[in-house]
């Protein structure tokens, strides 16, 4: 049907191709060509093509539709991957958006706290294979965006030696989650309890998704839980084979705030922000002095329990941030990204008062292996 290739299909001006861009064709005219009606019609028969332009691109940004509402997504998402999973192990909280079974915002942390570039709960078996982002709400005042990267460049521009000694030991992701009662001195960044993130109260529904995974788990004073994920640093793409820097060292490793605010510093250039890192760096010193690597809310070691040196961390951070494509969000704008290859992450808000961006999460049926 001709109305099925009314869309533009466009490279980014500069060269960059992330993400690639489909747009009403500039042709076009009606309220039906950029209706939420028409781009679901337009999936449903475009699938291979979708399929075709993610492998090359690694993420395609559907943009000038008019989607307004989770149900929207959810129903346009379903036409291009009818099977979707509302299972989510990662660390942030979310909320359920309303009227919809698989959309949750991206996440309820505050706009003023930086979530790094990361491929979506990788620290775990079996991460989703692809995941989606919408946007309702976009941001009015700076900041806010949902930085993309290519995790391949991020492989092959690492030092080769830092590279051949996480390929050598792999990783572990260590994770401690609240219980019933917090100690006087816990770790601010324990953001969710593990009832939540496994939604239920039973220990015994918990452990047996635990060694089904391979994890390592102790129940800790005051209820709460440790989990300890152990796993490579790098993974082949499923179809491409091309290898990908695939784990969470540089988000769980405790100097992850302080060296995103200090990097978000040299950005924007605002003050603010490199108090931030100040602040933070000697909070999670003290913490980690404290407290011991086991028993701060998130951290990343190599695989042989031993510590990764910080260097190796700011290395992988700057070759991250030499690579981050930043967008900003437009009301209605859709986000498909191939999980394997294109992390995400979000850039901070310049006023904590503005809402945040609000995005759905979509997480297609896990498919990675042990």
């Amino acid at each position: 049907s001709k109305k099925f290739k009314m869309v533009d299909i466009v490279i980014r001006e500069g060269g960059e191709t992330l993400p690639l861009l489909i747009r009403p064709s500039a042709g076009t005219e009606g309220e039906g060509d950029r209706s939420a009606g028409f781009l679901k019609e337009w999936v449903r028969a475009n699938r291979a093509l979708i399929d075709q332009k993610l492998l090359q691109y690694g993420a395609i940004l559907f943009r000038g539709f008019h989607v307004t509402s989770g149900v929207e997504f959810q129903e346009i998402i379903q036409e291009y991957e009818p099977e979707l999973s509302q299972e989510y192990r990662g660390t942030s909280p979310r909320k359920q958006i309303p009227g919809t079974e698989y959309v949750f915002s991206a996440s309820e942390l505050p706009p003023y706290f930086p979530i790094p570039q990361h491929l979506e709960m990788s620290f775990l078996p079996s991460p989703p294979r692809k995941i989606f982002f919408c946007c309702l709400d976009p941001p009015t005042s700076p900041g806010g965006e949902t930085c993309l990267c290519d995790f391949k460049k991020v492989h092959d521009q690492m030092d080769p030696k830092i590279r051949k000694e996480f390929e050598d030991k792999g990783v572990m992701h260590v994770r401690n989650y609240k219980g019933t009662k917090t100690g006087l001195l816990s770790d601010p960044t324990m953001l969710k309890g593990w009832q939540d993130v496994f939604g239920t109260t039973s220990r015994e529904v918990v452990e047996e998704e635990l060694r089904k995974s391979g994890a390592e788990f102790q129940w800790r004073d005051g209820d709460s839980l440790r989990i300890v994920d152990r796993g490579s640093a790098i993974e082949e793409h499923p179809v491409t084979g091309e290898k990908v820097w695939f784990n969470h060292s540089q988000v769980f490793h405790w100097s992850m705030i302080p060296s995103e605010y200090y990097r978000i510093y040299r950005r924007l250039g605002k003050l603010k922000y490199l108090v931030l890192s100040w602040v933070m760096w000697l909070l999670k010193v003290i913490l980690f002095t404290f407290l011991g690597p086991m028993r701060v809310g998130f951290h990343a070691c190599f695989g042989d329990g031993s510590e990764i040196p910080e260097s190796y961390l700011e290395h992988i951070r700057d070759v991250m941030w030499k690579n981050m494509v930043f967008n900003r969000w437009e009301l209605g704008d859709i986000v498909l990204l191939d999980n394997y290859w294109i992390s995400h992450g979000r850039q901070v808000l310049m006023c904590s008062s503005v809402a945040i961006c609000l995005m759905g999460v979509v997480s297609t049926a896990l498919q990675r292996q042990p």
